[in-house]
This record gives C-alpha cells, sequence and structure tokens, in this order.
C-alpha cells in the first residue's frame, strides 16, 4: 500500500528501505507501466500532498525547475533519482516546464488509499494519467497570457510533379477560446503564417519533421510534436474531422481541400488525444482565402516591433501603445488584426465603418467600454468547464457574460441602426439563452471559491435536499 509517507525535511517524500535490485516495488511497478505508456512527456505521478518525478524525469525536472534531487529506494541495483513538487504550486511548476517546450503527463490517484488498503497490505492505489498538458493545449488562466491567443498548429503537406513545388496547409486551434481556422499556402507562405499566428505548439507528421529540406526550419520553432503518421493520414481525414463536431460529412465546413482536411483532422485529433477523449468546445473550422490579409516576413515583424520589440517585450511595441481594450478578448482580437492587416477594401471600408461609429459617439463608446469591462473571459471559461478544469467562478462568467452581452445589445440598439461589422457583433451577443444566466443566478452563492472542492459555493436556499445535506 502506498499512503503518502511522511514528508521530509527538503520537501519531499522520505524513501522506504533499499528493495532488492532484482524486483521493483509495487509503486515502482505501476509508475513505470505507466511511464511506459507515456514516453514522450514527463510524468507527475501523485502520490499524497506531491506530484513525484522519478529516473530521468526526476533528473530533467530538478535542472529545468532549480529544486532539489534526491532518491526512493533502488531499481536493478542503482539509486532511484527522485524529485517532487506540491500540488498546491502545480500550476507554477507547470507554466515553466511547459514555458522550456515539456509536455507533461498528470497522474492523479483515482481511489482513496483506505479502499487500496481492503484489497491487502501490498495493494497499490490506482492511478491513471487524467490529462496530457502540452504547450497547444492550455486552458488555465494561471498557465495563459490573457491578452494573447495561443494557438495549436498542424503542418500538413502534399507533394507534387517533379519540378512543382509543394503545397501545404495549416490548421490552427487556440484551444482556450474555440477559435479554429485553416489556409493553405507554399512554401514561402509556410513561415509568414507561422510567423504571424506565433503558436505554442506545432505538430507535424514524423516523416515531415525529418524531411531534409523543412527539418532545419521546424527545429527553430519554440515547440514542435511530431506525430505518427495516422495522425495526418489523409483518407481517414474526413471522417475524423466530421466524427468531432458530430456532423455526416465536412461539407458543413464548406468546399476544403484534402490537404486542409488532413491538417484540421490532424488537430483535432491531437486535441482529443491530449484531453483523453474529452471535446472541447471549437467553432466550426473557417478557411482563410489566400491574399486577405498582407503577408508579412517574420523579419520585417521583428523589426517593426508590432507585437513586441526587438528585446521581446510587449511593452514599447505598437500593440501596447495602441491596446485601450478593456477585455481579455478584446486584446487578443486587437492583437490578430494587427498581426494580419486586410487587403480588400471593401472589407476595410466596413471595419472603419464600425470604429467610426463609436468615434463620432463619445457617449456610446463610453457606455460601451463601461459595459464591457463587466464581461468576463467567458470563452475560456465554458472551454475549462467543458473540459472539466472549470470552478464555481467559471459558472459565474458565464453567468456575468451572458448579462453583459444582452445590456450591451440593448443599448446598441438603442442608439440606432449600427453598422455591418457592428450588426453582426449584436446578432452574436443575442444569441446565447439569457434562461442560463437567470439559472445560475439563483444557483450561486455571493462569494464563490476558486476551487469547486473548497464546497460552499451553492446559494442556500436554492436546492433544499442539498441544504439538508
Amino acid at each position: 500500500m502506498d499512503a503518502p509517507l511522511p514528508i521530509a525535511p527538503s520537501g519531499f517524500e522520505s524513501g522506504p528501505p533499499a528493495e532488492a535490485p532484482s524486483r521493483a516495488t509495487p509503486v515502482m511497478e505501476q509508475y513505470i507501466e505507466i511511464k511506459a505508456a507515456n514516453p514522450d512527456c514527463l510524468l507527475f505521478y501523485r502520490m499524497g500532498d506531491f506530484y513525484e518525478l522519478f529516473f530521468e524525469d526526476a533528473e530533467v525536472a530538478s535542472r529545468a525547475l532549480g529544486i532539489v534531487l534526491t532518491k526512493r529506494g533502488k531499481h536493478l541495483g542503482r539509486d532511484i533519482p527522485m524529485c517532487g513538487v506540491p500540488v498546491i504550486r502545480a500550476d507554477d511548476y507547470l507554466h515553466r516546464l511547459i514555458a522550456l517546450g515539456h509536455r507533461v503527463a498528470v497522474c492523479e490517484q483515482l481511489e482513496d488509499p483506505a479502499e487500496a488498503r481492503k484489497r491487502g497490505n501490498k495493494s497499490v492505489v490506482r492511478r491513471d494519467v487524467v490529462r496530457l498538458v502540452t504547450p497547444g493545449t492550455l486552458t488555465e488562466d494561471t498557465l495563459l497570457d490573457a491578452r494573447r491567443n495561443n494557438y495549436l498548429c498542424a503542418i500538413a503537406r502534399a507533394r507534387t510533379s517533379a519540378g512543382e513545388e509543394s503545397r501545404f496547409a495549416l490548421a490552427w486551434i487556440d484551444m482556450s477560446t474555440g477559435e479554429f481556422r485553416i489556409a493553405e499556402c507554399d512554401r514561402a507562405g509556410l513561415a509568414t503564417d507561422i510567423a504571424r499566428l506565433e503558436p505554442g505548439e506545432v505538430i507535424v507528421s514524423d516523416a515531415l519533421y525529418a524531411d531534409a529540406e523543412l527539418a532545419p526550419y521546424l527545429r527553430t520553432l519554440p515547440a514542435v510534436s511530431p506525430l505518427a503518421r495516422d495522425a495526418f493520414d489523409g483518407a481517414t481525414a474526413e471522417r475524423r474531422l466530421a466524427s468531432y463536431f458530430s456532423v455526416a460529412t465536412s461539407e458543413a465546413f464548406g468546399a476544403l481541400s484534402r490537404l486542409e482536411l488532413t491538417a484540421a483532422a490532424a488537430c483535432v485529433t491531437y486535441v482529443e488525444r491530449t484531453q483523453l477523449g474529452r471535446r472541447p468546445p471549437l467553432s466550426p473550422p473557417v478557411r482563410e482565402a489566400q491574399g486577405a490579409t498582407l503577408a508579412i516576413d517574420q523579419a520585417t515583424r521583428t523589426n517593426l516591433e508590432l507585437a513586441r520589440t526587438l528585446g521581446g517585450d510587449r511593452r514599447g511595441s505598437l500593440l501596447a501603445a495602441i491596446d485601450r481594450t478593456v477585455t481579455a478578448a478584446g486584446s487578443r482580437m486587437l492583437a490578430q488584426r494587427l498581426a494580419a492587416p486586410l487587403t480588400d477594401p471593401s472589407v476595410i471600408a466596413h471595419r472603419h465603418d464600425a470604429v467610426g461609429h463609436f468615434v463620432a459617439d463619445a457617449a456610446a463608446r463610453t457606455d460601451a467600454r463601461a459595459r464591457l469591462h463587466a464581461a468576463p473571459d467567458l470563452a475560456r471559461a465554458l472551454t475549462r468547464l467543458v473540459v472539466g478544469r472549470g470552478g464555481p467562478r467559471d459558472l459565474a462568467a458565464i453567468r456575468d457574460g451572458i448579462a453583459a452581452a444582452a445590456s450591451l445589445a440593448v443599448e446598441i440598439e438603442a442608439k440606432g441602426v449600427p453598422p455591418a461589422e457592428i450588426a453582426q457583433a449584436m446578432a452574436a451577443l443575442r444569441r446565447p439563452d439569457s434562461g442560463i444566466a437567470t439559472e445560475l443566478a439563483a444557483a450561486l452563492a455571493d462569494e464563490l471559491p476558486h476551487l469547486k472542492r473548497d464546497g460552499g459555493f451553492v446559494r442556500v436556499g436554492y436546492d433544499a435536499a442539498l441544504d439538508e445535506a
């Protein structure tokens, strides 16, 4: 049985007496089995109030995090390296590991140690991986920059006949907001689009990752994850993409090429695998027309200091100078628009009309900003709830977001007929069911804890049976 061991002065669990070199303890046997199923990740193995790492994982994490490397027993005659991090501070350590490009498998205890004891003294608490944490699939506010999108980007390639340039398809998802887009490009456009998106993680087939022409470029990107060929299988791409959205065919998304379908399917396949079958709420994929935005190469972006200065800081960039948004979603949209200037004069005119509407009416602008200021980051709260990482305050964000949307729509409508782009936004503002906000307002207490395990977030009087219990 592996109930939590006493905490050693170093802050990590103390180890038992050394085992015989020929046999691992039941706990180590379980660890080795789970680690073998997740060889490309650092394994956070839950033991009581700590996540422990062993063997090479411990050595890597100890160097990356600057924490003490200790040991726990022996395996095959050698000391087992070990380090650990407290569960209550796990997000801080995850953030640092992800920033360094590591992937982490989070392995939790799935039963109470008392249940394991009932099966015998040598029984081990049941554990399994409940989540794979990768740079492109983050959802927690503590791991994300509220003002920036965090894209997972898939690259697929179609070889052409001799003498012709290969074609590429990009599909990118911000799992935290549900945004999903697709585009095709040539080799030169590939680097330009990646520079615009600045994805948190790029996924490619293992064959593409080993390609002599592309490998040098791919290795310059911060986080690239090569996947087995099945994730980029064009023959099954349409079926996998349609299945994710529970539609009969991909025709629901418009006319997508086989190459675009391959990249899009790779994205949703990777999301499902890292979320262990859970399906975050994604918008249907939107195809970006080639040439719809200005192509700006990496060197030009860097020298223009659009989003960051030459030193890599946001402060001092053009984006920081003009960002007067009052919501996280607004800041992300502004960054997107600055990174991808429009090229179609008619679309530019529509955007100017929307801006002009608020420039000309200071009172309307002030009122809209005040109402937006009360709006939480609804998209990211919704994703956390769907994938099982949400808390009571995320429920409150859904409530407050729906209420703020309805209030803003009414206020804009009262000012007269708005320009086309604002009218489209108003239609979206009216779409949520106000009954959801009403129900959440009745159910949630006035003071909400950060974590659901802390309890006390259901309003007294909402459920008589719960009150009695």
